[in-house]
């Protein structure tokens, strides 16, 4: 019960903590990392999508050994109430993104939950998309439209290592697409090696594109930046479950332009 309080309290100052504000006060503390080192600017190529179906029998993934896994110093060092602060952001922005539709109270206090019981954004984000209520959308009409296709099979084939055929995508709608993307992007990040430099470049390419569609207004300054170094190392700097949630939310958010 008072837990339940505590997250009912965090709940109701929601509203007072806005996501730009998150994403800024972030990238403040990035910088203020990064101030005063001489670094070299990233001069990578966009490396290549790992072989899925050579690590789909790998236990490597729950093994939890590796540098991504212990990044994110710095937001682990923050008070346990701003840590509930960027939950309760990400949890409102998910449901927002993915299901269209404002989070109810209890909808931000469950999800608050499971990640301060030790459970992972992208599993939040799986309990949404296996839903019943996401299945009815996908069960809808409207279909993936033109823009949708086109922009769901050049991501797919460049960032994802996938060639789907045209035929297969227009017999989904847009909230079709935009599950089986985002889980095959998951399955990428989850197959590059556990040191993190390859997932690093591969999300700073994928970042960049994003950030250059011109089909979307980005909500925040950071999203919409093409600058490859930042989101290089940015991507080092944060929790592994917080690049996921931008990829996951980028893709969304994005593929939402779409409609």
């Amino acid at each position: 019960m008072k837990i339940f309080l505590i997250l009912l309290l965090a709940t109701s100052s929601a509203h007072a903590v806005d996501f730009n504000k998150y994403i800024g006060l972030m990238k403040k503390q990035i910088n203020s990392l990064l101030k005063g080192k001489e670094e070299k600017k990233a001069s990578f190529e966009m490396p290549l999508i790992p072989a899925l179906e050579e690590t789909a029998t790998s236990t490597e993934v729950y093994e939890k050994s590796g540098r991504i896994y212990t990044q994110g110093v710095s937001f682990q060092k923050l008070s346990d109430n701003l840590k509930r602060q960027y939950r309760m952001v990400f949890v409102k922005e998910l449901y927002k993104v993915v299901k269209g539709v404002e989070a109810l109270p209890g909808e931000i206090i469950s999800g608050i939950n499971v990640l301060e019981q030790g459970g992972t954004r992208e599993g939040v984000y799986r309990s949404l998309v296996l839903s019943n209520d996401y299945r009815n959308l996908e069960a809808g009409g409207g279909g993936g439209g033109g823009g949708g296709v086109k922009k769901a099979l050049f991501y797919a084939k460049k960032f994802l290592g996938v060639i789907y055929q045209k035929d297969q995508l227009q017999k989904l709608n847009l909230w079709g697409i935009k599950r089986i993307l985002v889980e095959k992007a998951l399955e990428v990040m989850d197959a590059y090696p556990k040191d993190g430099e390859l997932l690093y470049r591969w999300y700073a390419y994928l970042s960049v594109q994003l950030g250059s569609e011109r089909s979307i207004k980005w909500n925040n300054q950071t999203r919409a930046s093409t600058d490859l170094d930042f989101h290089y190392n940015w991507a080092q700097k944060v929790p592994i479950q917080h690049v996921k949630s931008e990829v996951i939310i980028k893709f969304h958010r994005f593929f939402n332009s779409m409609n």
